[in-house]
């Protein structure tokens, strides 16, 4: 059910060889409605003597984010987000270390911070889009993976833990955005049980059969909430 990453360690994903400074640009629609735009570096980098992939993502004045994933299994490692909305200004760092994960955060009012168990298949809701290019595509038909939800300052903190979930290929799809018309894989997410049922549904992922199999298009189960790819501004440098 694993598949193979580097020097015969098992991965559940694996590094799909993003170039440094690979630059995409998404647009966020929801109900039609264009919501807003994102702008996405990956740079590959250092971090205590080990490969990582830095991600970052540029809302604009939204939302302001950096990720650090290990480049072997998409793994993060490490976060920064920085959120303006109506209710305010929201800054979440989220540290891996071993078998947990630590929140740290200010919300505008005294909080406490938060750990939870970490797993071995464990993957953050926030970078998910990301991880899944290195989903085993023409391998494996599914995976299973721990999934922690994207936390937002409204999220109640009993939600935010490992749940039980998985990514299922389910085939091959001709997409049309605005960035061209791309051949892709498709992949649906899906919590496989538990409470955060009440929160969440089937998601829907196309990335591009050609590798590094670039993020293309997301989709909710009702297709109410799209994210789709705006721009290519540059392929990066191999």
């Amino acid at each position: 059910m694993i598949s193979f990453g580097v020097e015969g360690l098992s991965f559940v994903l694996n590094d799909p060889g993003v170039p440094d400074g690979e630059q995409f640009v998404w647009r966020v629609t929801k109900e039609d409605e264009e919501t807003g735009y994102s702008t996405i570096t990956w740079h590959t980098r250092d971090r205590n003597g080990r490969p990582v992939y830095e991600i970052i993502l540029d809302s604009g004045e939204q939302k302001q984010a950096k990720y650090v994933v290990n480049k072997c299994d998409l793994r993060l490692v490490w976060s920064h987000i920085v959120r303006i909305t109506e209710d305010g200004r929201s800054e979440v760092t989220i540290e891996v270390k071993d078998k947990h994960q630590y929140l740290t955060f200010d919300l505008g009012k005294k909080c406490k911070d938060k750990k939870i168990d970490n797993h071995p298949d464990g993957y953050n809701g926030m970078v998910l889009a990301f991880c899944l290019r290195g989903f085993p595509f023409g391998r494996q038909k599914e995976v299973k993976i721990r999934l922690t939800p994207p936390f937002k300052p409204k999220t109640p903190f009993w939600v935010w833990k490992m749940w039980k979930s998985y990514a299922r290929f389910l085939g091959e799809e001709r997409v049309t955005v605005p960035a061209g018309t791309f051949d892709c894989y498709k992949l649906e997410v899906a919590a496989s049980g538990g409470l955060i049922k009440r929160f969440s549904s089937e998601y829907y992922f196309w990335y591009t059969k050609e590798p590094p199999h670039r993020f293309v298009k997301y989709q909710d189960k009702d297709g109410k909430s799209v994210t789709e790819l705006m721009e290519m501004k540059s392929m990066g440098t191999e």
